[in-house]
C-alpha cells in the first residue's frame, strides 16, 4: 500500500512539473503540430487549412528534388486532397518535438515517420525531421513553413503513382461519412 501511495504521489508531482514547464504558446504550437499530422491522416483539409498561414513555404526538395515553393493554403490543401486520400491508410507520427518561441514567431522541429498503405501489400514510408516556422496571428499560431529534412525511405514509391488515381473517389466516400451535429 505504501508503494502504491508513493507511485501515485510521484506521478502527480511529475504531471504538475510537466504542466508548469510548458507555456500556453508552446501548448498551442504542439497542438497544431499534432493536428497537422492527424488532420492529414483523416483527410480533414478544411480544418488542416485553419492552422496554416495564408501562404506557406513548402520544402520537400530533400525527398523529391525540385524547388522550394510558396503556396497558398487553399492550393496546398487541394494538392494534398488530390493525393493523400488515395491511400487506404496513412499514419504520420511525430516524436521528439522541440519548440522555440520568440515573441510572435516560433520554430519547431519534430522527428517523424509517415506511413502509407494501399491494400495489404503496397507500402511506402518516409522518416526524417520536419522543420516548421510559425507566426502568431489574431492570437493563433499559424504554420508559415514546412521543410522535410534527412529523409530515409522504406517500401516502394510505386504507391505514390497509384494514390492520385484513387484519391477523388476515396475522398468522396470518406466525406459522405461526415457527421452533421447541428
Amino acid at each position: 500500500m505504501k508503494t502504491l501511495i508513493s507511485v501515485l504521489v510521484w506521478g502527480l508531482i511529475s504531471m504538475n512539473t510537466f504542466a508548469a514547464e510548458i507555456s500556453r504558446d508552446e501548448a498551442q504550437i504542439r497542438s497544431n503540430l499534432y493536428g497537422f499530422s492527424a488532420l492529414a491522416d483523416h483527410n480533414a483539409y478544411e480544418y488542416l487549412g485553419r492552422i496554416l498561414a495564408p501562404t506557406v513555404k513548402v520544402d520537400y526538395t530533400s525527398l523529391f528534388g525540385g524547388e522550394t515553393e510558396h503556396v497558398a493554403r487553399a492550393e496546398l490543401m487541394k494538392r494534398w486532397a488530390a493525393f493523400l486520400p488515395g491511400f487506404d491508410l496513412t499514419f504520420h507520427q511525430l516524436n521528439a518535438i522541440n519548440v522555440q518561441v520568440d515573441d510572435d514567431s516560433a520554430s519547431a522541429s519534430a522527428d517523424f515517420i509517415a506511413r502509407h498503405w494501399i491494400g495489404d501489400d503496397s507500402f511506402w514510408s518516409v522518416a526524417g525531421t520536419y522543420l516548421f516556422t510559425f507566426k502568431r496571428s489574431d492570437g493563433q499560431w499559424l504554420i508559415t513553413s514546412i521543410a522535410l529534412t534527412n529523409p530515409t525511405e522504406a517500401g516502394s514509391r510505386d504507391v505514390l503513382g497509384i494514390a492520385p488515381e484513387r484519391a477523388a473517389e476515396l475522398l468522396s466516400k470518406r466525406l459522405s461519412n461526415r457527421l452533421d451535429y447541428q
